[in-house]
């Protein structure tokens, strides 16, 4: 069943209200996001996580493996407040009474291991689900009636709204701050990555929710003298769009090979440059930095950034393909490329989408690559 909007806003609220109610009831939870973490999942785990420290809860963070050094700060701050950050082949003693799914499309997409995936399968274990992802090939991981999935800019909007919600019911939450520096932090993370410091925004919710957190953490930094770390958005930003000496050198070599020949600029990595960026920089590694080249793409020719790579031959018989818009060019939902390109493997929101196609059904990527780039431009139009 794919993901569409919440019907109306009478069953949002109960759904807000069934989620608070799990978060005052149950004790243990882990915290799951998707595979390859980009800059939203990591700050919508990090934003939940501390919400549920504010109750007294035990909370565990999950990821597959090390993320991408720019994370680190919202990693650090949630184990500075005594969440627990595992990672691998965590879990195997552990027992949850709830899981929280976080900013992941459909279920095959969850970072889990072989001790936590029993969980998704328990009845006995509450599983909510909050995400931004619609349409597409989007698939339900949470359980009916805890499913705070609708059309937001990011999750982190999503956790925003809970948060506006639970401080409005001051006799039931008393004495809890729920616009704290370091929580606030974490939600504006997620907002200004997936919308380039608001550069991406376009409905009047998004910005409503994007000023709103806005203007509590500006508020937040002129009570605190100097600001600590973060002296203002901006610094987050920096950081957010900051490289380590790896990445740098993995993001130069595949910008080196982009193609600008057609209005929306591409880069196509085949088999054999896919599996040399891998052995190189890491599979994850190269995930991440390939979106920031999507980005970059989309920003240089003011319209859509493509880029192509073969997944690890070892784990995946796919070839990926990372789509997003530029700042400029906000008119067209890219999920709706989706549909009419007949794809029906892929998904994201509107600022940007991925999807996948089986190696064996492509014998020429260039080919397969260009003629992708030429009906693109065909529904949106080639102009810049």
């Amino acid at each position: 069943m794919n993901k569409t909007e919440i019907s109306t806003i009478a069953e949002k609220n109960r759904i807000v209200q069934r989620i608070m109610d799990v978060i005052m009831e149950k004790d243990r939870f882990v915290l799951l996001g998707h595979k390859d973490p980009d800059t939203d999942c990591i700050a919508s785990l990090a934003a939940f996580a501390l919400l549920l420290v504010k109750f007294n809860k035990e909370v565990t963070i999950f990821l597959a493996g090390p993320v991408m050094a720019h994370f680190s700060y919202l990693l650090a701050i949630c184990k500075y407040n005594g969440v627990s950050v595992a990672y691998g082949a965590a879990g195997k003693d552990e027992t949850y009474s709830a899981v929280v799914i976080l900013d992941t499309p459909k279920p095959e997409m969850i970072a889990l291991n072989d001790r936590l995936a029993p969980l998704m399968g328990d009845p006995g274990v509450r599983k909510i689900e909050i995400d931004h992802h619609l349409a597409a090939d989007s698939a339900y991981s949470g359980d009916p009636g805890y499913r705070l999935v609708s059309e937001a800019s990011s999750t982190c909007e999503l956790i925003g709204y809970l948060l506006l919600k639970m401080s409005r019911q001051k006799d039931r939450f008393k004495k809890i701050d729920f616009f704290s520096r370091n929580l606030t932090l974490a939600i504006l993370t997620g907002l200004v990555a997936d919308s380039q410091m608001g550069r991406y925004l376009k409905t009047r919710k998004e910005k409503f929710y994007y000023g709103v957190f806005m203007r509590i953490f500006n508020g937040l930094l002129g009570g605190k003298p100097g600001g600590g770390n973060f002296s203002s958005m901006e610094t987050v930003f920096d950081v957010i769009q900051n490289f380590s000496v790896q990445e740098r050198r993995c993001y130069e070599g595949i910008m080196g090979r982009k193609n600008t020949e057609r209005s929306i600029h591409h880069i196509c990595l085949d088999a054999k440059d896919s599996a040399e960026y891998f052995a190189k920089y890491g599979m994850e590694l190269v995930v991440n930095v390939s979106k920031a080249a999507a980005d970059s793409l989309a920003e240089e020719c003011q319209k859509l950034g493509l880029v192509v790579y073969y997944d690890d031959p070892s784990l995946s018989d796919f070839v990926q393909f990372r789509l997003r818009r530029s700042a400029r060019f906000i008119t067209t939902d890219l999920r709706d490329l989706l549909e009419e390109l007949k794809i029906g493997n892929g998904g994201g929101h509107p600022g940007a989408i991925g999807f996948r196609v089986r190696k064996d059904e492509i014998t020429d990527i260039g080919a397969y690559t260009a003629d992708l780039v030429a009906r693109i431009e065909g529904l949106v139009g080639a102009g810049g």
